[in-house]
């Protein structure tokens, strides 16, 4: 077990690909958006970071997005580094938390807590999008891992 695996172990059991859907939903529950989403996450051992999460978005209209995201280890967290500003660590045995803003647009801020099953074979996240204190978007995302 790494380093990285022996201190963040609820997200080393969520490490590897997995496929989902995100739901947007207005802050009254309708719906804004779906669309499905693939990512993958591990613990780089080339020195590139010691977190990193890979995101491909997909609508059904076509569109596609793709984002990568790093992170270092500050003591018992992950700092985010350029696109986000902010941090995430472990909350209990099941679950992970984030907090962060956009470094372009840090009037958003988003809190999301991820559930990992026992058996490392599904997740659920939610998001909470905030703009200026205010929620404007919540995200509800359910996954199933489809390797590592």
């Amino acid at each position: 077990m790494s380093d990285m695996a022996y201190r963040f172990p609820v997200l080393a059991r969520g490490c590897g690909r997995w496929q989902g859907t995100y739901t947007h939903l207005d802050p009254a529950g309708a719906v804004i958006d779906t669309h499905d989403v693939e990512t993958c996450s591990d613990f780089p051992d080339d020195g590139t970071a010691d977190f990193r999460l890979r995101i491909h978005n997909r609508w059904p209209d076509g569109r596609e997005s793709r984002i990568e995201l790093l992170a270092d280890r500050r003591d018992d967290r992950l700092i985010w580094r350029d696109r986000l500003v902010g941090w995430m660590g472990e909350v209990d045995a099941q679950t992970v938390y984030l907090n962060f803003t956009y470094r372009d647009d840090p009037a958003v801020r988003v809190c999301e807590m991820i559930q990992i099953s026992s058996d490392g074979q599904s997740r659920a996240r939610t998001w909470h999008w905030f703009r200026d204190d205010r929620l404007f978007k919540i995200t509800l995302a359910r996954e199933m891992r489809t390797e590592g």
